[in-house]
């Protein structure tokens, strides 16, 4: 990347936005970074923060901005090199156009199924005729794919991507926590790639017995939202199925099935003692309200990538296991690191403006993976392991 790169992240204030900022400020390539959040003062505190460090390059500053007033969302972001959107995925539609409107090169830290498509379907034309590349994921489910392009490329054909993570986490650390929790899998616009075809599953669909690496062991997870059965069959042609499934601590998921099957997890109002109440709203509060365990302050996490398809004309089965784990001193818990370090990695690509396709899109359309795998397994704390089975006849 030349010196002088200016990158915007938006809602900076955000605990992922924030890990984003961490791993870019000691890199030597980026000038500026401009952290653009709602919560102005946040920012601003954030930024003198990081200021102080001696290990921060790059030149930092804050403004307060409104997403949704588009013109100071253009105005704010049509200088950088490439922006990041790192706000909450409803607001994913109204950073993307804004983003192809300033003709900059961004991505978002990840999105529902349901905006990525939108984004997709309505800012594609308008992203290629600006020039520019946006991409729709570039935290964990961005390297996801990013991950399955990378086994697919050692292979003639690739037939099926499988994706999972077991996520051994407290529940109540924070509400957004609680709210991934909530949502991940009682989604009713669960998506899958099967036969070639989009479908929706219900919640608890999919279940499968998966054995991982300690401290994990086997566990059994089920499907839950993600783009990538959308968009990782754009970039790797000729796949008949992508799945993606999730688990929590078992206990954790049979508690979340169990409340979901008795309606705790809807949010149809229903009328109590003349009230009218949300049950996914009371469910949520109860759960915050809930200690953390002993024993599971610290957060682990792991995504499994499994392809199969075939090379010289044999079937084989390509699989990466990245690991994340607590380490004495980081700055990040895991999970809150396999978001922002493969954003951050993503953008500052972007940055270097050397994307060669144009328009909306998943990451694994555009982004170099063997150049992306090198440099996430730079990062501390990331364990990434490689495995190839080949079914040959004797």
């Amino acid at each position: 990347m030349k010196a002088g790169k200016k990158i915007t992240v938006i809602g900076g204030a955000g605990a992922m936005a924030k890990a984003i900022i961490k791993d870019m400020v000691e890199s030597k390539d980026i000038s500026e970074i401009v952290i653009a959040a709602r919560n102005g003062k946040e920012a601003n505190r954030f930024a003198n923060e990081l200021k102080s460090k001696p290990e921060t390059k790059a030149k930092l500053s804050a403004v307060a901005l409104d997403v949704y007033d588009h013109d100071k969302l253009v105005e704010t972001i049509k200088d950088s090199d490439a922006v990041i959107d790192a706000t909450h995925q409803s607001c994913g539609f109204t950073v993307a156009k804004g983003v192809v409107d300033a003709k900059v090169n961004g991505c978002a830290l990840g999105s529902h199924y349901v905006y990525a498509k939108e984004i997709i379907e309505k800012l594609d034309k308008l992203a290629k005729d600006a020039g520019i590349t946006y991409l729709v994921s570039a935290g964990a489910m961005g390297a996801t794919g990013i991950m399955a392009k990378y086994l697919a490329n050692k292979m003639d054909e690739a037939e099926e991507v499988h994706i999972s993570m077991p996520i051994f986490r407290p529940i109540a650390l924070s509400p957004a926590l609680v709210d991934l929790f909530v949502s991940e899998m009682i989604s009713t616009t669960t998506l899958i790639y099967e036969d070639g075809v989009l479908r929706k599953m219900p919640p608890f669909s999919g279940k499968e017995e998966i054995e991982y690496p300690e401290p994990f062991g086997k566990q059994t997870v089920y499907y839950f939202t993600s783009c990538d059965p959308l968009t990782i069959p754009m970039a790797i042609k000729g796949l008949k199925h992508v799945y993606c499934k999730v688990t929590y601590y078992p206990d954790y998921t049979e508690m979340l099935k169990t409340c979901c099957d008795v309606g705790f997890c809807s949010a149809t109002p229903i009328e109590v003692g003349g009230q009218k109440i949300i049950p996914k709203d009371v469910f949520k509060e109860l759960l915050l309200r809930r200690p953390v365990e002993k024993g599971r302050e610290m957060v682990k996490f792991a995504i499994r990538v499994k392809v199969s398809g075939r090379k010289n004309g044999w079937k084989v089965e390509r699989i990466l296991y990245t690991l994340f784990l607590p380490f004495e001193g980081e700055k990040e818990g895991p999970e809150t690191r396999a978001t922002g370090e493969p954003g951050s990695i993503i953008v500052q690509m972007m940055a270097r403006g050397n994307m060669k396709e144009k328009g909306a899109m998943g990451p694994e359309s555009c982004i170099e993976p063997n150049e992306f795998m090198a440099e996430w397994s730079k990062r501390r704390g990331v364990e990434i392991y490689e495995s190839c089975i080949e079914n040959r006849k004797m």
